[in-house]
């Protein structure tokens, strides 16, 4: 720009070549100006305003119509500039590409240029050496970008260029000479570089066309498939198709099928992948449409998506925890952020785009809005003008395609490259391209600088002077500011910090990084040892004061981002701690900005965890109405809820009341308040969760109620829900073993019918593939509640010969109990438990020699169970094998210190050894554990030692 500018007023004489986008890119232009120029005000108002008077889970979020043009102002210049950026390289080729042979130089460098990054690209690929391209990362491996960070950016740009050359060879197939046989071409010169001119362009097109096959890209794909599909029926309606261009198509299919075959497989699966795929995205269109209701008009400011996107964020989303700079729709972005007034700017400026090119120029139908003439006389013939404008066109298409399910044309290097594409097809359609003799078609104004006419062009050349300033100022920032950056998102350095903010003071990356640090070093000075409390106390304050500045700062930057408001309630929570203010009027700032966080992400379910811990010591009821919505939005908040309320000592009622009232969330609770064994409250919400379940799954809510009377020893009220549960469920295996369980604690012989019955129902439903669980519920959230009852392998018939045989073994019935483990320890010779229950069982019917194999056996198995070394250490004594059995129970002494029955047995085995000094030491241990053990003082006794 600096160039061409400098080269009009060296000639004092400013020219400008009307295009059909002037009126529309002034338009929008002017529109972002407009936004930028009111700005964000009422937001910035509303994030710093005084606290309300009573506190409110929720604040109101302000949505005037017209008062708020861009929710961060420095994000909409910074969009504003690259937007111009854009613009500027379109006019930069409409006024300085003006022959046929600046035409083909474009072209011609294009195609190398994406000739040259694609086999740069496949050689990294195919070689898996990074040397040719080691100066970038590379997060998606197994995929080709080349320079482009993200594979999918990469295809659309190559897309582009690939339609772009496909119009080049229709446009350099028609005039070019050719020979009439092989020996012709052999022999001259001039028709062999003919040749190479017309089918180098090609060879470079399938190359980019195998590159962009390797990026594995879906929406690349689409885009090229879109664009070729246009261009070949434009060709078809322009009477074009010959057959250089069967041709061309044939060789173009044949690359594509080879790509394809390289990579079939894998781009297969990229189009059959689900989340997180691009199908995916259509949640984010839906949750994002709202914003246009809050902002109809002005839209959120172009650029501003980022900055609002968490207020509309579903929960699906993981909002604050997924932060979504992009709508994954350049169109849907674009109108969400420049509102109705955009999106008419827009549709016109597509308009005029394809009502001049197209209808124009390429089949003279109209008028072209530029004076470039009407019907046959606006419409070109040429094969150079045709070829470049379809092709360029064709690339616009399948940018346009691509934008429809990503942001690729946010990307620097894919609009720089759609602007180019734009303006070579206005200067193909609008020139009369014929050798030595070009002549533009429209209308040209001029401005001859003499005498006043210098105010005009001074303006302009200032206009082009700032957005220069702007570009630099914007490349400076980026050099320096990116890296520093992404290493604030890790860990907050304070040189980083510094740095970062010496170049851009209103970074609030790097503001809230600082105020942060702020907040941590004035708890260290609050909590530290140096210093009176009153010293402490104005070191602390000092601090906090100047981390409220900074996020203060941040906030009237971006008054929209909740991680602000967030950390700005935590940081005047601790201010008031600091100062010792206590009740509620203590938390009256702190929970001010705590709802303005949750009004920008209302589906966080961290938000409303973090107002439950600001108010559960003063303001309960709010408290628990925020883990309550907590809760909603995210399950998995419940324990540590459960434990920041346990101190204070809820009442039944208030536990009921901190998750919602659905089956699931009750029950969810009942299992969390019986872990910590709060056991009143725990089985308040089973019954509460059994009164709200459906009727289809009630069998399983009595039997999650039954397990917790059992657990709590109230066995007869336990069999009576499990009893009323087997008359809707009467073949239910997990119902059967609960009630035989049930039924064994009360002494009830019935017990051994009931593990029977479960028996043969697992092996009714065993016959079935795969084997269905005992309850037929569909929830996945309310089989993993159930399966922390039972583990995860809860229809497999191992459980329930397990039980079965875990009673014989407790009624003595060896007998019985013997096939049973046999069978569990044949099914998996790995399971230490029923190695051990098979050596119990052999050993209570008297065969004492094959249980110690198996008590072996189970030890090996699992080593850390110490009742499995306890029972070999006792048989190994009983078979006289002494050394082996005084290392099992040393082993279980060092594994359980305080096993006082472990200990007492090895000093028995140290006397009865004649180990005297051995056996006094671990009788005196034993009796510093507990002084009065009987049976320790008694082995003393019988040393003639006495007790120390």
């Amino acid at each position: 720009m600096a160039a061409a500018l400098g080269a009009e007023l060296a000639e004092r004489r400013l020219e400008w070549r009307r295009t059909p986008l002037d009126v529309p890119l002034l338009l929008l232009v002017v529109l972002v100006l407009v936004q930028w120029a009111v700005g964000n005000g009422p937001l910035a108002r509303w994030a710093l305003a005084p606290p309300p008077s009573t506190p409110e889970l929720t604040a109101a979020f302000p949505t005037p119509w017209l008062a708020v043009g861009a929710v961060a102002p420095a994000q909409t210049l910074r969009a504003l500039l690259l937007f111009v950026l854009y613009a500027a390289v379109y006019y930069l080729v409409v006024h300085h590409v003006r022959t046929r042979r600046q035409v083909t130089r474009l072209v011609r460098a294009l195609l190398s240029l994406g000739g040259l990054l694609a086999v740069l690209g496949l050689l990294e690929y195919l070689t898996g050496e990074t040397w040719f391209l080691a100066w970038r990362d590379h997060p998606y491996r197994g995929r080709l970008s080349a320079t482009f960070v993200n594979p999918d950016h990469f295809a659309a740009w190559l897309a582009m260029l690939i339609s772009l050359g496909f119009g080049w060879v229709i446009a350099r197939g028609r005039d070019a000479r050719r020979a009439s046989s092989l020996a012709e071409l052999v022999a001259s010169r001039e028709l062999r570089a003919e040749a190479a001119r017309r089918w180098l362009p090609l060879l470079g097109v399938m190359t980019m066309l195998s590159a962009l096959i390797l990026t594995l890209s879906r929406l690349g794909v689409l885009g090229l498939s879109a664009s070729l599909l246009v261009l070949l029926l434009l060709l078809g309606a322009l009477g074009r198709t010959r057959r250089s261009r069967a041709v061309s198509g044939v060789l173009f299919v044949v690359a594509t099928g080879y790509g394809s075959w390289l990579v079939f497989e894998p781009i297969l699966a990229r189009f059959r992948q689900g989340q997180p795929g691009a199908l995916d995205r259509w949640g984010q269109y839906v949750s994002a449409l709202p914003m246009l209701k809050d902002f109809p008009v002005l839209g959120v400011g172009l650029g501003g998506y980022l900055e609002i996107y968490t207020r509309y964020q579903p929960l699906g989303d993981r909002p604050l925890e997924a932060w979504y700079a992009y709508a994954h729709n350049d169109i849907l972005q674009f109108v969400l952020e420049t509102g109705v007034v955009g999106a008419v700017i827009g549709a016109f400026l597509l308009w005029r785009l394809v009502a001049d090119l197209v209808g124009a120029h390429l089949f003279g139908v109209g008028t072209c809005p530029v004076d470039g003439g009407a019907g046959d006389t606006a419409r070109r013939s040429d094969s150079l003008s045709v070829g470049v404008a379809l092709g360029a066109l064709g690339g616009t298409v399948a940018m346009l395609t691509q934008s429809l399910l990503d942001f690729a044309v946010r990307i620097p290097a894919n609009g720089v490259l759609v602007a180019t594409l734009l303006g070579l097809a206005t200067v193909a359609l609008h020139t009369r391209l014929v050798a030595g003799r070009e002549r533009l078609l429209t209308a040209v104004r001029t401005l001859d600088l003499r005498g006043r006419a210098w105010l005009p062009a001074g303006t302009f050349a200032v206009a082009a002077l700032a957005l220069l300033a702007g570009w630099s100022a914007f490349a400076v920032r980026t050099a320096i500011v990116d890296a520093p950056l992404e290493r604030l998102r890790l860990s907050a350095s304070p040189a980083d910090v510094e740095m970062v903010l010496a170049v851009d003071a209103s970074n609030q990356t790097a503001l809230l990084a600082r105020a942060r640090a702020r907040q941590d070093a004035a708890w260290g000075a609050w909590t530290g040892q140096t210093g009176s409390a009153d010293e402490r106390r104005r070191a602390a304050l000092a601090l906090v004061a100047d981390g409220r500045a900074d996020l203060h700062a941040a906030l009237r930057v971006a008054p929209t981002n909740p991680l602000l408001h967030h950390y700005l309630a935590w940081l005047e929570a601790m201010a008031g701690v600091v100062e010792e203010r206590t009740g509620p009027a203590a938390l009256a700032l702190p929970l001010a900005h705590a709802a303005r966080a949750l009004a920008l992400a209302p589906d966080n379910p961290r938000l409303y965890g973090s107002v439950a811990r600001l108010a559960h010591a003063s303001l309960r009821p709010l408290s628990l109405e925020a883990a309550r919505e907590g809760i909603r939005h995210g399950a998995e908040l419940l324990p540590e809820l459960v434990d920041l309320f346990r101190p204070i000592g809820l009442a039944e009622a208030e536990w009921l009341a901190l998750v919602p009232d659905s089956a699931l969330d009750l029950l969810d609770l009942a299992t969390v308040l019986e872990d910590r064994r709060l056991v009143g409250p725990s089985l308040a919400a089973y019954r509460a969760a059994l009164e709200a379940a459906p009727v289809e799954s009630r069998p399983l809510y009595r039997w999650m109620l039954a397990l917790a009377l059992l657990g709590s020893g109230q066995a007869p009220a336990a069999q009576a829900q499990l009893e009323e549960a087997l008359r809707t469920d009467g073949r239910n295996p997990e119902l059967h073993r609960a009630l035989g369980a049930t039924r064994a604690a009360r002494g009830d012989a019935d017990a051994l019918d009931s593990f029977r019955l479960a028996l043969a129902a697992a092996g009714e439903r065993a016959r079935v593939r795969p084997i269905p669980p005992p309850f037929l519920v569909r929830d996945e959230r309310l089989i993993r509640i159930a399966q922390r009852r039972t583990g995860p392998n809860w229809e497999e018939p191992a459980r329930y010969h397990r039980a079965f045989a875990r009673y014989l073994v407790e009624r003595t019935l060896w007998e019985q109990a013997t096939p049973e483990w046999q069978r569990l320890a044949l099914d998996d010779p790995k399971d230490a438990e029923a190695q051990f229950g098979l050596g119990l069982a052999l050993d209570g019917s008297g065969l004492a020699s094959g249980a110690l194999e198996h008590y072996r056996q189970a030890v090996a198995l699992d080593g850390a169970a110490t009742p499995y070394r306890e029972r070999l250490a006792q048989r190994l004594w009983d078979g006289e094998q002494f050394s082996q059995a005084i290392t099992e129970w040393r082993t279980v002494k060092g594994q359980a210190p305080k096993n006082l029955e472990a200990r007492l047995a090895l000093a028995r085995a140290y006397e009865k050894l004649g180990e005297r000094l051995d056996a006094l030491s671990e009788y005196g241990e034993i009796l510093e554990l507990q002084p009065d053990h009987a049976g320790a003082l008694q082995g003393l006794a019988r040393l003639g030692a006495r007790k120390r």
